[in-house]
């Protein structure tokens, strides 16, 4: 009797060290700590529904927010991208590492840098996730809803030897497409972030590119939200996001793995500079 008395205050202390973890507290802290970091570098390891198969990418990245600065190079194919807000045109500056043999300028939503990606080097790094956490704010008060619906605390995991919250996230209001009509010319992108929705899917639903302009008037099919579902690894002692797997109706549409993080980096003085030493351009 006294071992199943023990038994049951030990599973009653487990449950409430569970469910004392306030995910909107986990949540806060996340989105304040990507808000203040700057600078950072890591590897990005992605994954990609396109029609019936998945991409699969394995990607590094140099990354200054203000003013916004990213170098990114494809550990698979060796190709390099720099691209400088204010600089070259605002294009992206490629070695394609192979054809044409000669490195390049583009802009980075031409149809070509932006080849089996569901983004543009625009969301690259941690900044999205915040981008993608004040749609769902601004869709719940839209629709009148507590913070509590977005956020469900799903306990602790280990991921690469760090410990991580893992927090479900989900939109306000039911996942769906839904018909819309612009009222006024924008890109894609444009679109994308005023109606808080997944470009790569509306760009997929409509048969569109980021290059082309949406005259106003154009109805389209959008997703009224992001994701149907977002999974989040949340880095207990970084709080950076380092696991994020969104998924739609089909299932996971995009995945996203975070490795070798490094928060405020010391780069070097001519990075972001096609003179930087480490970089082939």
């Amino acid at each position: 009797m006294k071992l199943q008395l023990t038994a049951i205050l030990l599973c009653f202390c487990f449950l409430t060290s569970v469910s004392a973890q306030d995910p909107i507290d986990i949540i806060d802290k996340m989105y304040a700590a990507i808000k203040k970091m700057n600078k950072s570098s890591f590897e990005l390891h992605s994954k990609e529904r396109f029609g019936d198969k998945y991409v699969y990418k394995k990607m590094k990245f140099h990354i200054q927010e203000s003013p916004r600065k990213v170098y990114m190079k494809d550990l698979d194919k060796g190709v390099e991208l720099l691209y400088v807000s204010g600089w070259n045109n605002n294009k992206g500056y490629i070695n394609p590492n192979g054809f044409p043999w000669v490195n390049v300028s583009l802009s980075i939503y031409d149809a070509q840098v932006v080849s089996e990606n569901h983004h543009t080097v625009d969301d690259a790094g941690f900044g999205f996730v915040n981008v993608l956490l004040d749609g769902l704010e601004t869709t719940r008060r839209s629709a009148g809803k507590s913070r509590s619906v977005l956020y469900v605390y799903k306990g602790e995991v280990t991921y690469e030897g760090r410990a991580c919250y893992k927090i479900y996230l989900y939109p306000p209001t039911e996942f769906r497409y839904v018909s819309y009509t612009t009222d006024r010319d924008q890109t894609l992108m444009q679109l994308s972030r005023r109606i808080f929705a997944s470009d790569y899917l509306i760009k997929k639903k409509n048969n569109l590119n980021y290059t082309r302009t949406i005259k106003k008037g154009t109805t389209l099919s959008v997703p009224s939200n992001y994701a149907k579902k977002v999974i989040a690894y949340i880095d207990k002692k970084t709080y950076m996001p380092i696991v994020q797997m969104l998924y739609d109706e089909q299932g996971l549409f995009e995945k996203f793995e975070y490795k070798k993080v490094v928060a405020y980096p010391k780069f070097q003085s001519n990075e972001f500079t096609t003179d930087c030493s480490t970089y082939g351009f």
